[in-house]
C-alpha cells in the first residue's frame, strides 16, 4: 500500500531540514582578512590595505588565528600595536573589540611617552563602536574607578568614548585634566601625575566637554593661562560642575 500523498510530503520535508542541520552544524571557515605581510608594509599601503579589506560602513569577521595574531601585536612595539587596535577597531565585531577591552583593562603602564599609542587607539576605537553603550560602563572605570589606567593619555580617551555614551561620573575627571596648569588647577586634589607635555589629553577632554554641553570647542592648548583657565570655568558651568 502506497502511503498518502502529504506523508510523502512531510518525510522529504524532515530529511531535508535534517541535511540543513547537517551543514548548520560544520564549522564555519572564516578566510583571513590580513595579508600576512600587514605589519612590515609601508604606512601607505597599510592604509589602503584596511581600507579595502575592512570597510568602515559593515563589520569584517576575523579568522581566529587572525585574532590570536592581533592580541599579540597589541602587547608589542608600538607601531605593530597601533596597527593591531586599528585593525581590531575596523573589524567592528564582539570578538575583535573583547580584544581592545581586555588590553585596556589589563591597565599597562607605558614605559616611554609614545607607547601608548595603541591603548589610546583602542580606547578610540571602542567609543566608534555600535556597542559602545555596552562598555561604558568598564570604560568609566577606567578612567574614573577606583582603579583607573595608570596612562593619563589612555584614561582621557577612555573618559572621553565613556562620556558620549553618557557616562557623566568622568566629568569631573576631564575637568581636572583641562584645568592642568592653571591657577584653579593647583586646589585639585589629582590622582594622576602631570608631566610637561599635556596638550594633547587636555585638548581631548576640551572636545569631550564641549562636545557634551553642546558648544563649539574653543579651548587653546597652548592658549594664555588666563584663557585656558576661563574655558574650564566655562565648561564646568555650562556641565553643572
Amino acid at each position: 500500500m502506497r502511503p498518502p500523498r502529504f506523508l510523502l510530503l512531510v518525510l522529504v520535508l524532515v530529511s531535508g531540514l535534517a541535511a540543513l542541520g547537517c551543514r548548520s552544524a560544520a564549522p564555519e571557515v572564516i578566510p583571513r582578512a590580513l595579508p600576512t605581510d600587514w605589519l612590515t608594509r609601508s604606512p601607505f599601503a597599510f592604509e589602503q590595505l584596511v581600507l579595502e579589506r575592512l570597510p568602515d560602513e559593515r563589520p569584517t569577521r576575523l579568522a581566529l588565528a587572525e585574532r590570536v595574531e592581533l592580541r599579540h601585536a597589541l602587547a608589542g612595539p608600538v607601531e605593530g600595536a597601533v596597527r593591531a587596535a586599528v585593525v581590531l577597531g575596523r573589524s567592528r565585531t564582539r570578538g575583535a573589540e573583547a580584544i581592545l577591552l581586555e588590553r585596556l583593562e589589563a591597565r599597562v603602564p607605558a614605559e616611554a611617552r609614545s607607547a601608548d599609542a595603541g591603548d589610546v587607539v583602542a580606547a578610540a576605537a571602542l567609543g566608534r563602536s555600535a556597542r559602545l553603550a555596552r562598555y561604558a560602563p568598564r570604560l568609566a572605570a577606567l578612567a574614573s574607578g577606583p582603579a583607573p589606567h595608570p596612562d593619563l593619555e589612555v584614561r582621557v580617551e577612555c573618559a572621553c568614548s565613556a562620556l558620549d555614551a553618557g557616562r557623566s561620573e568622568v566629568i569631573p575627571f576631564l575637568l581636572q585634566v583641562l584645568r592642568i596648569d592653571t591657577w584653579d588647577g593647583q586646589a585639585d586634589a589629582r590622582d594622576f601625575e602631570v608631566t610637561p607635555t599635556t596638550a594633547w589629553p587636555r585638548t581631548r577632554a576640551a572636545e569631550a566637554l564641549s562636545r557634551r554641553a553642546g558648544v563649539p570647542v574653543t579651548y587653546l592648548a597652548d592658549g594664555p593661562i588666563g584663557a585656558r583657565q576661563d574655558e574650564a570655568r566655562k565648561l564646568a558651568r555650562l556641565l553643572g560642575r
